[in-house]
């Protein structure tokens, strides 16, 4: 009978072992290379139709960062096929902005991928969720 407890018991520790191996791996943002990436948009809040993604971009030490290629990936949270894609333009003063159409029928959650180029070595990735109501 101690044996089947200490066997259980091995189980219950293996499979809890894995399972938090499997949490240790989910994505996450990459680190941002200490970079501060802000996403706003235009309106806010969002809504339907037309919506600029406004990103704005400081070093570590709050300065704004120009120059730098800016991508944006954005995909419906329930709708894994629907991804638009668009490159942010320049607008000063470290930020650049795109502009997306989310039509009538696009409510819900919306994940923006924000990719920045040519101002680390690599490319540095942040997400952020935008809500259309």
């Amino acid at each position: 009978m101690k044996w089947q407890h200490i066997t259980l018991l091995s189980w219950l520790l293996v499979i809890t072992v894995m399972l938090a191996s499997c949490a240790a791996t989910q994505p996450a943002d990459a680190d941002t290379g200490g970079l501060v990436i802000d996403l706003s948009t235009q309106p806010d809040p969002p809504v339907a139709g037309q919506v600029a993604l406004i990103i704005t971009i400081k070093n570590a030490n709050q300065q704004a960062v120009d120059g730098a290629e800016v991508n944006l990936l954005v995909s419906h949270s329930s709708m894994g096929t629907m991804l638009l894609q668009n490159e942010a333009m320049s607008t000063g003063n470290g930020q650049y902005s795109a502009t997306f159409d989310f039509s009538q029928d696009s409510q819900g959650d919306w994940r923006v991928t924000v990719e920045v180029r040519n101002v680390q070595p690599e490319t540095i990735r942040k997400n952020f969720v935008i809500t259309i109501p």
